[in-house]
């Protein structure tokens, strides 16, 4: 059998920027070095507040002179939309959602790579490399090459997508759960302008350079990274429960005592739920429980340099 799923991205968008200089634009932005950014290679990062907040996560592409697309979660589009606008509009760049244009989509498995050159001709190697044809776009997501991101357009995106779906379908939340697995939490609905990004992991993660200059709300980061440390970041616990903990919850350790704040949970095809929450540094390697008293076990989180 092959080791190959499928799936539409139901939480994701894209939003477009064009213009003469976007990725210079974004370099004074984003939280990433877009000066890394290529038509062959793509940039995670985020979009920060002038506070250091998280206002998004995302991943940039160039997959064109003028043209940046910024996967992002379709909770914070709008308003992402709307607070880079008003920085961009000085730089004669416009920004549009266009998920109506390009369909997210995932593509994971040990046999998913092999899956896409079969489908598609070509496949990206490398974490962040970028490939493209007629109607889509690939970024792969990991080391391994196991899991890709997929940006489908017009009709012979569609073909392609069903070329994939049909050597192997899965779940939007097995593909989420995969996310957390790799170390990547995605903000949702509410959660925007709440943490700084070290809270995030997103500086463990890759989605923060130290060494690109200043951005909106660098400052502030940067001034953790240097003289500070974080005392809250996220960590993930997993456990067969009956029902799955919501964002926001709170997860006690075995004596009742409140230990973290969910920020994402997600129940996957298998029935496992695997919940992303944000507790003290000494708290992460805890077994916690839901408010209705079901355990979960903690699940170690290993980043590019560090050991697992």
């Amino acid at each position: 059998m092959t080791d190959s799923h499928f799936s539409a991205l139901g939480e994701d968008s894209v939003l477009a920027l064009e213009g003469d200089g976007v990725a210079a634009f974004l370099q004074g932005q984003l939280t990433c070095d877009t000066r890394t950014a290529a038509p062959g290679q793509s940039v995670p990062g985020a979009f920060c507040n002038a506070q250091g907040r998280v206002v998004a996560d995302l991943r940039l592409l160039l997959p064109a002179p003028g043209l940046g697309l910024l996967r992002i979660s379709s909770a914070l589009a709008e308003h992402t939309a709307t607070v880079l606008g008003r920085y961009a509009m000085f730089s004669r760049i416009a920004v549009a959602d266009v998920t109506d244009r390009w369909q997210p989509c995932a593509l994971w498995g040990s046999d998913a790579a092999a899956t896409l050159r079969e489908a598609a001709g070509t496949v990206p190697e490398g974490e962040n490399a970028c490939a493209g044809g007629d109607g889509w776009l690939a970024v792969c997501c990991d080391e391994a090459g196991e899991a890709f991101e997929l940006y489908l357009a017009d009709d012979a995106g569609s073909a392609l997508g069903d070329r994939l779906a049909a050597a192997g379908s899965g779940t939007e939340a097995d593909w989420r759960a995969l996310e957390l697995r790799r170390g990547l939490l995605r903000l949702g609905e509410g959660q925007a302008e709440t943490q700084l990004p070290q809270a995030l992991n997103y500086d463990r993660a890759g989605l923060v350079s130290f060494r690109k200059g200043c951005y909106t709300g660098q400052e502030v980061v940067a001034r953790l990274h240097y003289r500070g440390r974080a005392k809250k970041r996220w960590g993930l616990w997993q456990g067969r429960v009956a029902s799955t903990p919501a964002a926001g919850e709170t997860l006690a350790d075995g004596q009742g005592n409140p230990c973290a704040e969910v920020l994402r949970p997600v129940r996957d095809s298998a029935g496992t739920s695997w919940v992303a929450a944000l507790a003290r540094i000494e708290d992460g390697e805890r077994p916690l429980v839901t408010a209705a008293g079901e355990p979960l076990e903690p699940c170690a989180l290993s980043y590019p340099g560090e050991a697992g």
